[in-house]
């Protein structure tokens, strides 16, 4: 059996056009997720490897939320917090961890195979390094068993780091509602951890949400949750 550290009202990977590659705005997306029963959100924006690799223009200085403050949410009672998601760049585990030079305190470590430049059956290196220089500031593994940027994942050596600083993995609804999930790494990940994961969306566009109860579903059909 595993925790799920959320409920079906929050939702802690999310991303907005004002920042990465969402196409709605934070007040849209706030808008949104209060309407459809949402309670808790953390929008966690791609690093600044990934706007400078995609030509993303920059749409909203970052110091308004993070630094000033000066966003508030206007609509509803939904609590809204803000993070980043990092990128792992090298089999050294170096990431990209701002954007525009701002760090956050609540950070995702993910790989997405065009900002990782190495050679990927180094991968799991590359995340036991991350992991041993960043372990204190990860909240969760992103969609770690993606298609794409797991086929040379070792599971049983990325348990063993996982379990020794107690960080949780990710289930992306989104990869699997498209099939973009190495599920069978994925469940024998989720046999050997000690029982931590996040259940998100991984929003690009609000339809994204919709997506959000496979991830449960899943866990469910699975037996790793009751």
């Amino acid at each position: 059996m595993v925790k799920v550290l959320n409920t079906i009202h929050e939702d802690y990977h999310i991303h907005s056009i004002n920042y990465s590659d969402g196409l709605n705005t934070i007040d849209e997306i706030v808008e949104y997720v209060g309407r459809i029963g949402l309670k808790k959100i953390i929008i966690t924006d791609h690093s600044q490897a990934v706007i400078d690799r995609e030509w993303l223009a920059k749409k909203c200085r970052r110091s308004m939320v993070i630094t000033y403050s000066r966003w508030k949410n206007v609509h509803n009672n939904v609590q809204v917090l803000f993070g980043t998601e990092r990128d792992l760049l090298d089999e050294e585990g170096n990431c990209c961890k701002d954007i525009q030079g701002i760090e956050t305190d609540f950070c995702i470590l993910s790989c997405h195979e065009n900002i990782y430049k190495w050679n990927l059956k180094n991968i799991t290196q590359a995340y036991i390094n991350a992991i041993h220089k960043y372990h204190d500031k990860i909240a969760f593994i992103g969609h770690i068993c993606k298609n794409g940027t797991s086929e040379y994942l070792d599971v049983e050596a990325m348990a063993e780091v996982l379990n020794q600083y107690n960080i949780p993995i990710e289930i992306n609804c989104f990869y699997l509602h498209i099939n973009g999930t190495d599920l069978e790494k994925l469940d024998k990940l989720l046999s050997l951890i000690k029982a931590w994961v996040y259940v998100n969306s991984d929003m690009h566009a609000l339809n994204d949400f919709s997506f959000r109860q496979a991830g449960f579903d899943y866990l469910k059909e699975k037996g790793f949750i009751s």
